[in-house]
Protein backbone atom coordinates (compact mmCIF):
# COMPACT_ATOMS: atom_id res chain seq x y z
CA UNK A 1 0.00 0.00 0.00
CA UNK A 2 1.17 3.53 -0.89
CA UNK A 3 0.08 6.42 0.98
CA UNK A 4 -1.79 9.49 -0.83
CA UNK A 5 -2.19 12.45 0.85
CA UNK A 6 -5.35 14.23 0.11
CA UNK A 7 -5.00 17.55 -2.27
CA UNK A 8 -7.39 19.58 -0.56
CA UNK A 9 -9.06 19.91 2.93
CA UNK A 10 -11.82 17.39 2.08
CA UNK A 11 -10.59 14.88 -0.04
CA UNK A 12 -9.78 12.18 2.34
CA UNK A 13 -12.58 9.82 0.98
CA UNK A 14 -11.03 10.13 -2.80
CA UNK A 15 -7.48 9.50 -1.39
CA UNK A 16 -8.98 6.78 0.19
CA UNK A 17 -10.01 4.99 -2.71
CA UNK A 18 -6.93 6.02 -4.90
CA UNK A 19 -4.47 4.42 -2.55
CA UNK A 20 -7.06 0.93 -2.76
CA UNK A 21 -7.59 1.38 -6.40
CA UNK A 22 -4.26 2.13 -7.31
CA UNK A 23 -4.87 5.34 -8.99
CA UNK A 24 -4.21 8.92 -8.78
CA UNK A 25 -5.95 11.19 -6.65
CA UNK A 26 -6.92 13.10 -9.49
CA UNK A 27 -8.43 10.58 -11.61
CA UNK A 28 -10.53 9.32 -8.53
CA UNK A 29 -12.09 12.81 -8.38
CA UNK A 30 -12.65 12.73 -11.70
CA UNK A 31 -14.40 9.34 -11.61
CA UNK A 32 -16.26 10.65 -8.86
CA UNK A 33 -16.99 14.19 -9.76
CA UNK A 34 -16.31 16.40 -6.86
CA UNK A 35 -13.22 16.97 -4.92
CA UNK A 36 -15.17 17.82 -1.65
CA UNK A 37 -16.47 15.70 0.95
CA UNK A 38 -17.91 11.90 0.48
CA UNK A 39 -20.64 9.97 1.98
CA UNK A 40 -20.14 6.25 2.57
CA UNK A 41 -22.82 5.67 0.01
CA UNK A 42 -20.02 7.59 -2.84
CA UNK A 43 -17.56 5.64 -1.26
CA UNK A 44 -19.01 2.30 -2.14
CA UNK A 45 -20.50 3.20 -5.38
CA UNK A 46 -16.54 3.99 -6.99
CA UNK A 47 -15.61 0.53 -5.14
CA UNK A 48 -18.36 -1.27 -7.57
CA UNK A 49 -16.86 1.30 -10.08
CA UNK A 50 -13.74 0.14 -10.11
CA UNK A 51 -14.28 -3.62 -9.46
CA UNK A 52 -13.31 -3.77 -5.94
CA UNK A 53 -14.98 -5.97 -3.21
CA UNK A 54 -16.57 -4.45 0.00
CA UNK A 55 -18.68 -5.10 2.49
CA UNK A 56 -22.35 -4.73 1.95
CA UNK A 57 -22.81 -1.52 4.54
CA UNK A 58 -20.34 0.45 7.23
CA UNK A 59 -19.89 -1.52 10.50
CA UNK A 60 -20.21 0.29 13.67
CA UNK A 61 -17.13 -0.30 15.76
CA UNK A 62 -19.63 -2.13 19.03
CA UNK A 63 -18.95 -4.64 21.42
CA UNK A 64 -19.47 -7.55 18.06
CA UNK A 65 -17.40 -5.41 16.40
CA UNK A 66 -14.85 -4.10 18.56
CA UNK A 67 -12.03 -3.42 15.97
CA UNK A 68 -12.28 -2.85 12.19
CA UNK A 69 -11.29 -5.44 10.31
CA UNK A 70 -7.45 -5.64 8.73
CA UNK A 71 -8.35 -3.85 5.25
CA UNK A 72 -11.19 -1.19 5.91
CA UNK A 73 -11.80 2.14 5.41
CA UNK A 74 -12.32 3.78 7.99
CA UNK A 75 -14.64 7.13 9.85
CA UNK A 76 -12.86 8.90 12.26
CA UNK A 77 -14.15 11.19 13.65
CA UNK A 78 -11.51 13.50 14.91
CA UNK A 79 -10.15 15.62 17.91
CA UNK A 80 -10.62 18.92 15.71
CA UNK A 81 -14.54 17.89 15.78
CA UNK A 82 -15.12 17.11 11.50
CA UNK A 83 -15.63 13.11 10.04
CA UNK A 84 -12.60 12.09 7.81
CA UNK A 85 -12.00 8.69 6.18
CA UNK A 86 -8.49 7.32 6.73
CA UNK A 87 -7.44 3.18 5.86
CA UNK A 88 -6.42 0.61 7.48
CA UNK A 89 -4.17 -1.90 5.82
CA UNK A 90 -1.64 -4.38 7.23
CA UNK A 91 -1.72 -2.90 10.99
CA UNK A 92 -1.21 0.55 9.95
CA UNK A 93 -3.37 3.61 9.42
CA UNK A 94 -2.60 5.23 5.86
CA UNK A 95 -4.25 8.52 7.09
CA UNK A 96 -4.47 10.79 4.07
CA UNK A 97 -4.43 14.06 5.80
CA UNK A 98 -1.81 12.93 9.29
CA UNK A 99 0.30 10.41 6.79
CA UNK A 100 1.13 6.83 7.96
CA UNK A 101 0.75 6.07 11.19
CA UNK A 102 2.10 2.49 12.95
CA UNK A 103 0.59 2.44 16.28
CA UNK A 104 -1.87 3.55 18.10
CA UNK A 105 -4.64 6.19 15.92
CA UNK A 106 -4.39 9.64 17.89
CA UNK A 107 -5.82 11.73 15.66
CA UNK A 108 -9.45 11.13 16.54
CA UNK A 109 -12.06 8.24 17.11
CA UNK A 110 -12.44 5.60 14.78
CA UNK A 111 -16.56 5.07 14.69
CA UNK A 112 -17.35 2.77 12.25
CA UNK A 113 -15.39 0.97 8.85
CA UNK A 114 -16.33 -0.02 5.59
CA UNK A 115 -14.30 -4.05 4.64
CA UNK A 116 -12.63 -4.01 1.72
CA UNK A 117 -12.21 -7.64 0.13
CA UNK A 118 -9.66 -7.27 -2.32
CA UNK A 119 -5.87 -7.31 -1.58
Amino acid sequence: MELIMQPNGSACGQACIAMIAVKSVEDVIKDMKTDGPTSIGQLMDILDQYGIGHAERNKRISKKNPVPYKYSILTVHTNAGYTHWALLYGNKYYDPEFGLIDGEYTYGKITSFLEIYSE
